[in-house]
């Protein structure tokens, strides 16, 4: 027997715009990409580069986005700039798609 998790209406209401604009953002194939490598683990530009197979400027894009969006954060290490999910409701959900989508 599943158990089910009330939900409240108001705190729904509230949340619909922020969850929107997330899942437009997961609505793009190589955002989403870069968002499912995030959430095995922290990465430089480089390997986002070469995990996703687009260019340096495209991945620019997508992360600035990503970050203006409020999605990843990213924290210098060194010369290096590691990108991470910002919100670990957004890892959740990722792990969550991955799941269900990606495995097998």
């Amino acid at each position: 027997m599943k158990v089910q998790i009330p939900v409240s209406i108001k705190k729904m209401e509230r949340s619909c715009e922020d969850v929107s604009q997330v899942l437009k953002s997961l609505a793009h194939p190589r955002r989403l990409l870069v968002l499912g490598h995030l959430s095995n683990g922290d990465k430089t530009v480089n390997e986002l580069v070469d995990l996703c197979d687009v260019s340096q400027s495209q991945m620019s894009h997508f992360l600035m986005r990503l970050s203006y969006e409020g999605l990843v954060k990213c924290e210098k290490n060194g010369r290096y700039r590691v990108y991470s999910i910002a919100d670990k409701r957004l890892k959740k959900l990722l792990e969550t798609i991955q799941k269900e989508y990606c495995v097998g």
